[in-house]
């Protein structure tokens, strides 16, 4: 008996220590809920009516700076920016942030939205393009940054933040294709209240900083000497100014680094032959309704695309890309411009890049004509390729003026 009691009161002691230790706890879970649902930094909790004013100064023409902070919630925003358009612009741009560079002044045309999203898959690609369509706001061009991973169906290349509701509405109501979908979980926002990330977000958010932006706001001053990301009116992309000049050497180091996990291409073996039948079924939709489509390749920082070389027994898939899009874009008369290989394109050096794999707007604009110029091309049927397997050693030679011939006289 005198046994028992004392079991049991152990038990009971230990159920206590535990219970007062989850106890003192508890002020900390909801710390931690307050500030992620009261800061709410990226508006999961708050409503829209702030991303609502976010889009407003866009289409107002106002540059916003510290945008980064809605990254979570860009296809919200991009959304609201479709829905309150009176018309589509001229142009319009699809992709990832490898393509946010393209501008007004790149693409030499004054109506031009970028509606290039962070971390864009192949759902957004097309989900994008639905939001102008399903209203009827066609515009007169598209220009598509296509990134190698959107052949590839592995889940390393699908990004979260995708509405995939949006494309399967797509596919079925516009390409005719049956598409079978998982609808966003609504409780799934609700994760955010004790997600310690996003606290860790929200503290971060709170405490910023010295240059004063609590939250995205129309630029003030020189916008290209701001300290946060800006989002120009166009939708396109400037990065901050200690951002865009910093020590090649940091650059380079970026670049090395992003070598160890090549960006959603660790997993990609060869194009999903579905993912290409779509493809054209997309590009063959646009052309349909009279838009001029052009595609537009961004190159990789040499050290990445070098890496990739000496294991491109492992990295097929990117390889087997560009063969493949050219095929296509051949057959239905679209122009390709650029390469994911930098050194098909003259005179690029590690001085272009702003990381591993995005680049600078000015290497775009060396090898991308603007609108006017790309449409007179495709009325012409100017072949505008690039050698895409052009070698290091062959874009030295032609980069110096030299050609085979010359370099033996």
């Amino acid at each position: 008996m005198k046994s028992f009691f004392k079991t049991t009161f152990s038990r009971l002691f230990s159920g206590i220590r535990l219970l007062l230790g989850a106890l003192a706890f508890l002020p900390i879970v909801f710390y931690v809920i307050w500030v992620n649902y009261t800061v709410d930094c990226s508006g999961t909790f708050q409503g829209d009516q702030y991303l609502r004013e976010v889009a407003n100064m866009l289409l107002s023409g106002q540059d916003v700076v510290g945008y980064e902070q809605l990254n979570e919630r860009q296809r919200d925003v991009m959304e609201l920016i479709v829905n309150q358009m009176e018309t589509a612009p001229d142009t319009i741009v699809l992709g990832s942030s490898r393509i946010m560079q393209m501008n007004t002044e790149i693409a030499q045309t004054e109506s031009l939205f970028n509606c290039a999203l962070t971390g864009a898959d192949w759902y957004d690609l097309l989900g994008t393009f639905y939001l102008f369509d399903r209203l009827d706001k066609l515009p007169q061009t598209v220009i598509i940054g296509f990134d190698p991973w959107y052949l590839d169906t592995s889940p390393d290349s699908t990004d979260a933040r995708s509405n995939k509701q949006l494309y399967a509405e797509f596919l079925s109501t516009r390409l005719g294709i049956p598409t079978e979908y998982e609808e966003q979980d609504p409780n799934e926002k609700w994760q955010a209240l004790y997600s310690l990330s996003y606290f860790q977000g929200n503290i971060a958010y709170m405490m910023e900083s010295k240059d004063g932006v609590k939250k995205p706001q129309p630029a003030e001053g020189d916008v290209f000497h701001q300290t946060t990301e800006v989002k120009r009116s166009d939708g396109s992309l400037l990065y901050s100014y200690d951002y865009r000049n910093r020590d090649q050497s940091d650059v380079d180091m970026d670049a090395l680094g992003q070598t160890g996990n090549f960006f959603r291409m660790e997993e990609y073996e060869k194009p999903d032959s579905e993912r290409l039948e779509i493809l054209e079924k997309f590009l063959v939709y646009l052309q349909e309704r009279d838009i001029n489509v052009i595609l537009v390749l961004t190159p990789y920082h040499p050290i990445v695309y070098g890496n990739a070389l000496e294991k491109s027994d492992h990295y097929t898939g990117f390889f087997a890309t560009e063969p493949a899009l050219h095929r296509l874009a051949d057959k239905l008369e679209i122009p390709i411009y650029g390469s994911y290989n930098p050194y098909a394109i003259p005179n690029t050096t590690s001085a272009d890049f702003f990381d591993g794999i995005h680049v600078r707007g000015e290497c775009i604009a060396s090898y991308f004509p603007g609108v006017p110029q790309a449409l007179e091309n495709m009325a012409n049927h100017v072949d505008v390729s690039l050698d895409y397997e052009t070698t290091a050693e062959q874009a030295e030679l032609r980069d110096s003026g030299l050609d085979e011939d010359s370099s033996l006289v």
